[in-house]
């Protein structure tokens, strides 16, 4: 805290209790603000002290004192009742916060500071459940975002149950959705599924939404992200627990695109209740077929030619497709323009599975085949080398002038 933000001097304990019960009173527009502070002063004082600020009291200061005036209180709590006694008010003064707070930058500073200081986990889950509510209601949400992919462990930290967790968990994704940030609600649901599993009952709607929007965000390419979880291949597995999200799930894991439109032309129904939009999912089916091409011609030039005729597109167009799929990180390569060529150097499979085990164990028996191969030339050409150099030396000459 730097020395701008300091709004109450150093001091006794006590001295610095009158100060922010003071600074109570005259926002609470007390007639009598000594008599106010001297009775927030005596008796409970953590307990006076936090009911008084309760209400938007303390959460409507000015932005600038915002956080300097909850440290005071974090500060004269903490030393009155130790660590449990911040803990055990931080749920209810972080939901004043939440809901009353005018500065969202200011309070999710304030409510970042109590959950550091609260210590105990149940606790730091409501702050940081106040948190989530805080940022949606003020638009800030992006300030969360880089969590999203932690909280499963965070959910463990905390010690919290599975439906704490869920709770936790959904309430972000419902917010995320609500701002139309569709594809960090999908990273939501990912840790869903990590840290709740497949017990909850919401499990099945949460693989099935996160399946729809697999297939319908552009943003989205690592299928094996969410084909692989634990979760979800049990719930596959449990007499077709996903039903037609299920199908969805398989179609997108096993078919190149013309399969994809059979698919589509057989469950179209099915789908469109689902909330699947078929142009941007046939799409994103494009790109996965053009990866799976690549990924079974690494090394090796595809005719564009090739990639046309898969993803029936116009010859002329499969750059700007190769671009999009380079551009989503499925695959690596170069385009050869004069051969009108693809010359895939990495790409990534939608899932990694047992096919793909004896795919790569083939390729790295071909590599060992041909460094194999190539012992004998390096080592001929290393005697070749090794005997000009004798002969160089024993042909050589020194002259020295005087």
């Amino acid at each position: 805290m730097g020395a701008k933000d300091v709004i109450f001097v150093d001091g006794e304990l006590s001295s610095q209790i009158d100060e922010l019960a003071r600074y109570i009173g005259e926002l609470k527009g007390a007639s009598d603000v000594a008599a106010f502070a001297a009775e927030v002063s005596s008796g409970e004082v953590p307990s006076n002290i936090i009911q008084a600020s309760l209400g938007g009291v303390l959460a409507k200061a000015p932005e600038n004192k915002l956080e300097a005036v909850y440290n005071q209180l974090f500060a004269i709590v903490a030393s009155q009742g130790g660590d449990d006694g911040l803990s055990s008010v931080a749920g209810e003064v972080a939901r004043d916060i939440e809901t009353q707070a005018e500065s969202g930058v200011a309070g999710i500073r304030v409510l970042n500071n109590l959950y550091n200081l609260a210590g105990e986990g149940r606790a730091q889950a409501k702050v940081f459940e106040s948190m989530v509510g805080l940022a949606a209601r003020t638009q800030l949400l992006g300030t969360l975002v880089p969590l999203v992919t932690r909280l499963p462990t965070m959910c463990s930290e905390w010690g919290v149950s599975a439906e704490d967790s869920a709770r936790i968990i959904l309430s972000l994704r419902d917010a995320l959705d609500q701002a139309q940030l569709s594809s960090e609600a999908y990273e939501a649901e990912i840790a869903f599924l990590q840290a709740v599993g497949s017990a909850s009952d919401k499990a099945v709607a949460v693989a099935s939404s996160a399946i729809v929007r697999f297939a319908n965000l552009a943003a989205l390419c690592d299928l094996d992200a969410l084909a692989s979880l634990a979760s979800v291949q049990e719930l596959s597995q449990r007499n077709n627990a996903l039903g037609d999200a299920g199908l969805l799930l398989n179609a997108l894991l096993s078919s190149d695109y013309r399969q994809w439109l059979q698919f589509v032309a057989a469950h179209g129904d099915q789908l469109k209740a689902l909330g699947v939009d078929a142009q941007k999912a046939s799409d994103k089916m494009r790109l996965l077929t053009v990866a799976s091409i690549a990924a079974d011609s690494l090394g090796q030039g595809v005719p564009f030619a090739t990639i046309a005729q898969a993803i029936d597109v116009a010859e002329t167009d499969v750059e700007v497709w190769i671009i999009d799929v380079i551009r989503s990180g499925l695959i690596q390569g170069k385009m050869n323009q004069v051969a009108r060529t693809l010359l895939p150097t990495r790409s990534t499979y939608r899932t990694f599975g047992a096919d793909q085990w004896k795919l790569l164990a083939e390729r790295l028996e071909q590599w060992k085949a041909s460094l194999e191969e190539l012992q004998p030339v390096i080592s001929n050409a290393k005697l070749i080398a090794q005997q000009q150099a004798v002969q160089m030396a024993g042909t050589s000459s020194v002259t020295i002038t005087e």
